[in-house]
């Protein structure tokens, strides 16, 4: 057997097109998460990451959910923007200063983000 073929065969759950739908939200979300670690030159070993992970992780699933009953649509880019929203808050509140143009400016978006952080 090829080792693609084998491959393949391994990773079932690969060829179904939500999973991998969600795969390329789950890439968004890390890149989301390296490109603002670059921005505000944080060491990716900081010891407050994974506290910052988690609420914005909480964060960004309240702002999905909201957002589905409101009836705003999300693709794939807009979950990885309301993740990188939600993460910048959560750094924000750390006393970690955000410049306004690190993110996206994008109204539905930063609405749902405002929202949750209410």
């Amino acid at each position: 057997m090829s080792g693609k073929k084998a491959e393949m065969d391994k990773d079932d759950w690969g060829l179904d097109p939500n999973v991998r739908a969600m795969r390329r939200v789950f890439s968004g979300m890390e890149s989301a998460l390296g490109a603002i670690l670059q921005e505000l030159a944080i060491s990716p070993y900081e010891q407050r990451i994974r506290g910052w992970l988690d609420t914005a992780l909480l964060k960004y699933e309240s702002a999905w959910h909201l957002g589905r009953q409101m009836g705003v649509s999300m693709d794939e880019n807009d979950a990885s923007h309301v993740y990188a929203h939600c993460l910048a808050k959560v750094i924000g509140a750390a006393g970690i200063d955000i410049p306004d143009s690190m993110l996206p400016a994008e109204e539905k978006i930063e609405q749902l983000v405002s929202e949750v952080f209410a």
